[in-house]
């Protein structure tokens, strides 16, 4: 498949699991052959990717990974639909003062286009059950621009197929 066409694949894969239920550490997981889906931030991302024929990350890449591996898009000018926004703190000091050397990303979202973001999103290490999920909102779902939370980090492209 193209970068192209894997690019255009893996976006529309994201958006078909909208209002799929978020859960921690979920990757894909479909706890029956009626139920959705259930994802984590990383694991909509990672899931979609495989799917679409791109590398199969789901055991070995949270939000720190896909920072880590992914390439860097400079600014938000030249994001493309079905790159990467994630969010977290800047490398500064830790809460006991000693510095820390690298970007924490704790949250990753697919950027769709015209500002917008989708992803698994609402949920945290808390949000273990679908109780949990129903509870606190937490589901795929879009924002209609990139900065919904104040600590945007930085963009990332992924490893379509040239």
């Amino acid at each position: 498949m193209s970068a192209p066409s894997q690019r255009a694949a893996f976006l529309a894969l994201v958006l078909e699991q909208m209002g799929a239920p978020y859960r921690w550490g979920a990757k894909g997981l479909k706890p029956s052959a009626s139920a959705l889906r259930l994802f984590d931030c990383s694991g909509l991302v990672t899931w979609c990717l495989q799917e679409v024929g791109g590398p199969d990350w789901r055991a070995t890449h949270n939000t720190d990974r896909l920072w880590d591996v992914c390439t860097p898009v400079a600014i938000e000018a030249e994001l493309l639909p079905g790159d990467l926004v994630l969010y977290g703190r800047p490398g500064t000091k830790t809460a006991d003062g000693r510095p820390v050397t690298r970007e924490d990303p704790n949250h990753v979202m697919v950027y769709v286009g015209a500002g917008v973001v989708v992803g698994a999103s609402g949920g945290g290490s808390t949000t273990l059950t679908l109780a949990d999920a129903a509870a606190a909102g937490a589901r795929v779902k879009t924002f209609p621009r990139i900065a919904y939370r104040g600590d945007v980090l930085g963009f990332r492209r992924l490893p379509f197929s040239s």
